[in-house]
């Protein structure tokens, strides 16, 4: 006979064996979710860091363009 019993269920050995490995895959994919999600809060701190560099730059360079102009009119 097959390893299947009479009503078509499934032995609880083989049950087990497929939970854990089920388990294992889930895991797994927790383990890639929570480095994904990493990877993007880093990247959103960077971008929001390179933005605030960006203005400090832009900044300087209206500041230092108003001095040599006003630097050139005297």
């Amino acid at each position: 006979m097959s390893q299947y019993q009479t009503n078509g269920s499934v032995p609880p050995t083989r049950a087990q064996q497929e939970i854990e490995r089920l388990q294992t895959i889930l895991s797994e994919r927790n383990q890639q979710l929570q480095a994904a999600e990493q990877i993007i809060t880093r990247t959103q701190i960077n971008h929001k860091q390179a933005h605030k560099t960006m203005r400090l730059l832009m900044v300087f360079c209206v500041l230092l363009i108003v001095v040599l102009s006003w630097g050139g009119a005297a």
